[in-house]
C-alpha cells in the first residue's frame, strides 16, 4: 500500500512540475520578449532614418495614449498626428534602446523600458545632448504586430560615462 501511495504522489509531482514547465515556457518564452525588445528597436530605428513623428504614428495602436510632460495626454492616434504636425520641420533627431521586456500570461500585451536620447541644438545654435528613461505598453495586433498603447518617458541627467 505504501509503493502506491508513494507512486502516486511521485506522478502527481511529476505532472505537476512538468505543467509549470509547460505554462512557463509558453507565457515567458524568449521568443517573446525578443519580438518584443526588435519591434521596438524597429521604432527606434524609424525615429532616427524617417523622424520621430513618422516613427510615432506608424507604431501607434488607434487608441493609443501619449504621457506628455505638464500636460493632458493624447488618447487616440488622430490626435497624436496633430500634436505631432508636420513631419519635415523636426531639427532633433530622437533614439532609443530597451533595456527591459516583458509579456503578459495572455501573450498579447507587454512593456519595453529604456533609455532615450534627443539630440538637438540649443537656442543659441550650440549641438546638445538631452537624456531620459521610456516605458512603452505594446499590445499584440490581429496581424501579428506590436503597436504601442501607452507611451511616457522623463528626462535624466546624463548617464555616468556618456
Amino acid at each position: 500500500m505504501k509503493k502506491i501511495i508513494a507512486l502516486l504522489l511521485a506522478t502527481s509531482l511529476m505532472a505537476c512540475n512538468q505543467s509549470k514547465t509547460e505554462i512557463k515556457m509558453h507565457i515567458n518564452s524568449p521568443a517573446s520578449a525578443t519580438e518584443l525588445i526588435a519591434a521596438d528597436k524597429a521604432f527606434s530605428a524609424m525615429s532616427t532614418e524617417k523622424g520621430m513623428a513618422k516613427a510615432f504614428v506608424q507604431y501607434a495602436s488607434d487608441d493609443v495614449v501619449k504621457l506628455r510632460d505638464k500636460q493632458l495626454p493624447i488618447l487616440n492616434k488622430e490626435d497624436l498626428k496633430k500634436w505631432l504636425g508636420d513631419e519635415g520641420k523636426e531639427d532633433f533627431v530622437l533614439s532609443w534602446e530597451p533595456t527591459k521586456a516583458d509579456i503578459a500570461q495572455s501573450g498579447d500585451l507587454g512593456y519595453t523600458f529604456g533609455n532615450w536620447l534627443l539630440k538637438t541644438k540649443t537656442s543659441d545654435g550650440k549641438d546638445t545632448v538631452v537624456y531620459g528613461n521610456y516605458v512603452s505598453i505594446w499590445k499584440k495586433q490581429a496581424d501579428g504586430t506590436w503597436k504601442y498603447v501607452l507611451d511616457g518617458g522623463n528626462t535624466t541627467p546624463k548617464p555616468a560615462g556618456k
